[in-house]
Order: structure tokens, then C-alpha cells, then sequence
């Protein structure tokens, strides 16, 4: 794969809104899991204890993790009047005591860097303070700043504004529905999981995997109203103790010419490398790239997924571990910052989507569609789409699929895929993937 000269990359930054509520999705999902699922009672002793175990390592590793997460974001409202944290295509990033913020917003192509200061202090000031924070982020490597910006000279071009800390409804609704997409995210990859029971190597029956799909689920949501209920006592009471002694400076500027294209340039190696060995095409692993994370090899999301291509340790990087390296356990996150390993998971993900999940689609272009969508969502609510009465059954979906135009078949997932986001997803990626293809490409 040449090197990149792609101009024509921010045409299909912006991706549309969600059209509905991700926690009304959630209800929904679980109406169905619990219609389908068999009574456990019904079950073996050996497994209601495999259960127990799982459901105790996991709870406790997933109960600390959103603990931290509510903690901070509890720390990001009492100082800022509201909290936020990285999704897709935008890099959010603050400084050890939360004052100083940076975010990268690929979408937008532009950066800003917003600084808590004193009140009273001058626009003058305001600025001064802001550049100072600018160059010690791009002096540090980690920063998401240094990733974008070769020199300084390429920043001090910013738009500067000052506005008062403010507490808002808005805000408050923003903060309860971070938590909302966080757990419908949660929710996929819980379907992923249950998806492994599919394959004709899996240790649990498809009835196993629904209990305890079923089960992570009901805590899951119960958990997360908690959650909801939390967060909407403590924002009221962060605004009732605010002290209005801060102000917010903004210092924005616009992300270099070409800088999707130079970052995507660094990778494209690893692409080829091993979309030859998968015998998956680099374009489609470049396009997941591009809209995972941006190329940044450092991103993280909420669920926590890792690295330029978004691997959750759990699933995705578990599958791959299992059935490509035969280790039963799930990758350690600090592998997956790594750009050639996370590449390599990625794509062998990708080939397992194709060559195991979704095998019995044989047309190409419709199994590549719904590869995209099983990336994002599990296989299994790809199967949703053309199965009755929501079954996940993926052979069976398959049987309909066969019988169906692949355009046909990207209409129907675009049209009743359970999740929107996933619907955007699968627009997005299928859109870039042109983009990645050698022969739309400058020499």
C-alpha cells in the first residue's frame, strides 16, 4: 500500500446522530434475552458453579473499573460543571489534577485545550497561562497533542475565549447519558461473548451462554441506574457547592493539513502485513482504523477498548488469544497499545468474524457487511436481522442471507440492526474503505 496523499478524508468525518435512546435499546435487548432464555434450573450443578465463579472474577474487576470511572468523572464535574471522556474519533485528555484539558476531535479536525484559572485573571493572562500548558503537553510524548503537532509554531495560530465555569441542565443530562452509552456499548460486548457458543468448539451450549448472558445483563442495568441515580445527586450537589472562583480559557486551533493522512501512513504497513496473512483486504483494517480511533495508537474508550483498532481485552482480544495464539485468557491491556500488536488482534478478528462466525455466508460482499457490523456488535444481533422472533442463531441468518442481493442485505442491516450506533458504524467503515484501496490512491 502506497503512502498516503488523501485530501479527501475530512469529506466523510461527520457521522449522523443517534436517532433513538440507547437505554430503551437495552430494555428492549433484554425483553428478548429473557424470553429466549431457558430456564436454569433445568441446567447442571457443573455449570450454575462455572456461573458463580465467572460471574464473581468479572463482577469484581467490572465493579472497580466503574467505581474509577464514576469517581473521576464525579471530580470532572465539581471542577468543571460537567464531565466527558474519549468516544470514536475524538481524544479526550487531562492533566494529573484534572485542571487542564485537551481534546483532539478528528471529526472536526480541530484541537482545544481548555485551563481552569483564577477568576480575575485578564484575557491577557488567560492566554499566557494556555500556551504555557500547550508546550509542556506537546513536550510530552504521551500527550495527545504531541501525536498531532510537529512543532510549536503549529499552534500559537489558536482562537482564544474565556467563559465562566457553569452548571446546567444540559450538562447534567450530558453526564447521565455518557453512563447510558458506556452500558449499551457494555451490553455488545456481553452479546459478543455469547456469541462463542456457536462455534463448534465452544465449551457452553447456546442455552448456557443465554443464562449467562441474560444474568450479566440484568446487572448491567441494574447497576447502571444506580449509576444514573448517583450521578444526578451528585451533580446537584457539585452545583450547590460550587464556589464560582474559576473560569474556563479556551485556546482552539485547526489540526494540520494531512495529519489523517500521516498518521494512517504510519500503520499502512501493518495493514498490508497482515491483511495478506488473514487474507483480509488492508483497506477494510485501515477503514476499522479510521473510524475506531483515528489512528491514534493510544485511545481508549469507555467499555475500556484499546488501541487503534478498539480491541476489548475480554472479547475480541480473548477470541483471538483462544483461537490464533491458543491461550485461554483474555490480552492485557498495555499489549494492545502496542500499533503492531493491536493490528495484528485486530485483523485476526476481523478473520475470525469471516471465516468462523459468518462462514456460511457466501457471498462475499455480504459477509463483508456483515463482518463491519459483527466488529461493532457481535455476530449474533447481526443474526437478529434476518432471523424471527430475534434469534441469534448465525446459520440460520445465513440461509436468508444467501437468498438476498448483497445490497439487499445492507439495506435490511442499516434498516433493523438493534442498535444504532452500529447502523452508523457500518455507513462509516463501508464509506472509508474506498478511500484505503491502492487504486484511489496518488503515486
Amino acid at each position: 500500500m502506497k503512502v498516503y496523499r488523501l485530501l479527501i478524508l475530512a469529506s466523510l468525518a461527520v457521522s449522523p446522530l443517534y436517532a433513538s435512546d440507547p437505554f430503551a435499546e437495552l430494555d428492549q435487548e433484554m425483553q428478548i434475552y429473557q424470553s429466549q432464555a431457558p430456564d436454569s434450573d433445568l441446567l447442571e450443578n457443573e455449570f450454575q458453579q462455572y456461573i458463580s465463579e465467572f460471574d464473581n472474577e468479572y463482577k469484581q474487576w467490572r465493579m472497580q473499573y466503574l467505581k474509577e470511572f464514576d469517581a473521576f468523572q464525579k471530580d470532572l464535574i465539581n471542577k468543571w460543571g460537567g464531565g466527558d471522556s474519549s468516544w470514536a474519533e475524538r481524544d479526550v485528555q487531562f492533566s494529573e489534577n484534572n485542571e487542564v484539558k485537551s481534546v483532539v476531535d478528528y471529526q472536526a479536525e480541530t484541537v482545544t485545550v481548555a485551563v481552569l484559572v483564577d477568576k480575575e485573571l485578564s484575557l491577557k493572562e488567560s492566554r499566557k497561562i494556555a500556551l504555557l500548558k500547550i508546550e509542556a503537553l506537546l513536550a510530552d510524548k504521551n500527550s495527545n497533542l504531541a501525536d498531532v503537532f510537529e512543532s510549536k509554531e503549529a499552534v500559537r495560530t489558536g482562537d482564544v475565549s474565556v467563559a465562566p465555569v457553569q452548571f446546567s441542565v444540559l450538562k447534567k443530562e450530558q453526564a447521565k447519558t455518557l453512563i447510558i452509552k458506556q452500558t449499551q456499548a457494555q451490553a455488545q460486548e456481553i452479546d459478543k461473548q455469547a456469541d462463542r457458543a456457536q462455534l463448534s468448539d465452544s465449551q457452553l451450549t447456546e442455552s448456557e451462554s443465554k443464562i449467562l448472558a441474560t444474568q450479566e445483563k440484568t446487572e448491567l442495568l441494574k447497576v447502571s441506574q444506580e449509576r444514573l441515580n448517583n450521578v444526578a445527586e451528585n451533580y446537584d450537589q457539585a452545583q450547590s457547592n460550587a464556589k464560582n472562583d474559576k473560569q474556563i480559557v479556551y485556546y482552539k486551533v485547526k489540526i494540520p493539513e494531512n495529519s489523517l493522512a500521516k498518521r494512517a501512513a504510519k500503520y499502512a504497513s501493518f495493514a498490508e502485513k497482515e491483511g495478506q496473512i488473514r487474507a483480509i483486504p488492508a483497506s477494510l483494517v485501515m477503514a476499522i482504523m479510521h473510524s475506531e480511533s483515528a489512528f491514534n495508537p493510544n485511545a481508549k474508550s469507555t467499555v475500556p477498548a484499546y488501541g487503534l483498532m478498539q480491541i476489548v481485552p475480554r472479547t475480541a482480544g480473548h477470541d483471538v488469544n483462544k483461537l490464533i495464539r491458543n491461550i485461554d485468557k483474555p490480552m492485557n491491556k498495555s499489549e494492545l497499545y502496542i500499533p503492531a500488536v493491536n493490528v495484528e488482534t485486530g485483523t485476526a478478528y476481523l478473520d475470525i468474524l469471516d471465516k468462523r462466525y459468518l462462514k456460511a455466508i457466501k457471498n462475499e460482499q455480504s459477509r463483508l457487511y456483515c463482518t463491519i457490523a459483527s466488529y461493532n456488535t457481535g455476530a449474533g444481533n447481526v443474526a437478529r436481522v434476518f432471523n424471527k422472533g430475534g434469534s441469534r442463531n448465525i446459520n440460520k441468518a445465513a440461509k436468508v442471507i444467501n437468498k438476498l442481493t448483497a445490497e439487499q442485505v445492507y439495506q435490511q442491516l442499516m434498516a433493523k440492526l438493534p442498535y444504532d450506533e452500529t447502523k452508523h458504524y457500518l455507513q462509516r467503515v463501508n464509506s472509508r474503505i474506498a478511500l484505503y484501496q491502492a487504486d484511489n490512491l496518488n503515486p
